[in-house]
């Protein structure tokens, strides 16, 4: 009869119907949020300017804030020394998923920047609100998930949330460090017609200065003979080649420099000082470069957390605030996310067929419908064509985290469970939430990472690959998932 333990688990140990309506209320908030969101930017409320200030004050503030709530007060010493598998479980599912997605990138000749976009998706999943959840929902609904006869629902909810913690904030410090770097790699080519941008209308008055030589050098080579002179070989007729006169007449100073200022030296013994502080101050900005507020909360939490008097010392007067603060990240990064969705026009085409929507505080009927903005996140509309590779990144994206990362994980997760790796493995509860977390979706703090590195540029990415992994791929795929982490918490 061992062969019917999923069929009997289904019935009993997890209802169909409670755990249909856990996911679908998930859901359901997500949309409702983004929903606001939508209607708010429909309005002219929330535009693309008001977006990106949401979005960094979000970052800023609210963002830092929950990662400092969810670690310091949760988290202890004790609990990271008995939980050091989850560590090593978090890189196990960081690699296999970062490598499905640039094997598939590869292979389907995406460009730079898809490949990194799919990448972060199948790395950085939701680790927060679906995942807990759906813990809360099973640990009511399903009895199959105690370890031995005494444990309760309080202390399985209270493990469940030590593992999701854990587990969320390794991701989030990740997500901001390497996850930010890797969304801001733009192409090749963009990055070479920045170059040549920046080239053409680079200043008359190009001065730099070199720490390393302790000496005030011109840009222009023509200024650093100590004798400026003019070559007839060097300077053509103007009338022969006036465009190639006039080109590079850019790259002379504005004004003549006396021959005995074109080379300065400076005093030779602060010169081993000088260079002690510009090192320190190089690697100040490198470091405060990597380092973003989500990280800085993230260290400061560590802190706190293995130092238990100063746990304990703000726990009553700093928990409230920063909790409060916290819980507004995902509410707004959703609402902005929302924002996302309404179609904006291009500029021409907006003068031309809205010019009046909005003439004396008014606004007129919206043409572009809710059904209209969905049809061109699923890449149906005929008025919007998808950029090159956009669908192949999103189908990526989605297979990489939700199908073939659990696909090569699951066997690994029955051998754990199976023969006793750690004792944590006999945990119920530790095994479906292990195993919602390998196929769970991708983040929503995408959005505020894509928003804050590349600004619009992954706007469109970002709210297709939200709408399909959360209206689509995720509500069969969750009931699947769940069935499995139950039938491998019975191995």
């Amino acid at each position: 009869m061992d062969d019917c333990i999923p069929v009997s688990m289904v019935s009993e140990d997890g209802p169909f119907l409670p755990l249909l309506l856990t996911v679908f209320t998930a859901i359901f908030e997500v949309f409702l949020l983004c929903l606001a969101g939508y209607i708010l930017a429909g309005c002219g409320i929330l535009d693309k300017r008001t977006q990106k200030q949401l979005n960094r004050l979000n970052v800023s503030l609210f963002t830092p804030s929950l990662l400092f709530s969810k670690v310091a007060f949760f988290l202890s010493p004790e609990k990271l020394k008995e939980l050091w598998i989850i560590p090593i479980f978090f890189v196990t599912v960081t690699l296999v998923s970062m490598s499905v997605s640039f094997l598939l990138g590869w292979i389907f000749r995406l460009k730079r920047s898809q490949r990194n976009f799919a990448m972060a998706a199948s790395m950085f999943m939701n680790s927060n609100s679906l995942p807990i959840a759906l813990m809360q929902s099973l640990v009511v609904t399903v009895p199959g998930l105690k370890w031995g006869h005494a444990d309760n629902k309080n202390a399985m909810m209270g493990r469940a949330l030590t593992y999701l913690v854990l587990y969320s904030t390794l991701g989030m410090v990740l997500r901001w460090s390497y996850g930010v770097r890797l969304l801001g790699q733009a192409d090749p080519e963009t990055e070479a017609g920045v170059a040549d941008d920046e080239n053409e209308t680079s200043p008359l008055l190009g001065d730099r200065f070199s720490a390393d030589e302790g000496t005030f050098r011109q840009t222009s080579s023509a200024y650093n003979d100590p004798v400026p002179h003019i070559s007839a070989e060097a300077a053509p007729p103007p009338l022969l080649h006036p465009e190639h006169e006039r080109r590079r007449s850019r790259f002379y100073n504005s004004f003549p420099n006396p021959p005995n200022q074109s080379l300065v030296q400076l005093p030779s013994g602060s010169t081993g000082w000088r260079r002690t502080r510009q090192r320190l101050y190089r690697a100040w900005v490198a470091l405060n470069e990597f380092m973003t507020a989500p990280l800085w909360a993230a260290l400061a939490s560590l802190v706190v957390a293995c130092v238990q008097p100063l746990q304990h010392a703000l726990d009553d007067h700093l928990r409230p605030p920063i909790t409060s603060a916290g819980n507004c990240s995902i509410p707004l990064t959703l609402v902005v996310l929302g924002g996302y969705f309404h179609p904006a026009p291009p500029e021409k085409v907006a003068t031309n067929r809205h010019a009046n929507r909005y003439a004396d505080g008014r606004r007129s009927k919206n043409t572009a419908s809710f059904l209209e903005s969905v049809r061109e996140r699923t890449g149906e509309t005929s008025s919007t064509t998808p950029r090159p590779g956009e669908t192949k990144t999103v189908v990526i994206a989605l297979a990489s985290r939700m199908v073939l990362t659990p696909f090569l994980l699951l066997p690994l997760m029955a051998l754990c469970a199976r023969f006793g790796f750690h004792a944590v493995f006999d945990d119920p509860v530790f095994i479906v939430s292990n195993v919602l977390l390998m196929s769970s979706p991708p983040a929503l703090t995408l959005a505020q990472i894509t928003q804050t590195t590349s600004g619009d540029a992954f706007e469109r990415l970002i709210s297709r690959t939200i709408f399909w992994a959360y209206c689509v791929v995720t509500p069969p795929l969750t009931i699947v998932y769940v069935i499995i982490g139950l039938t491998l918490s019975k191995l």
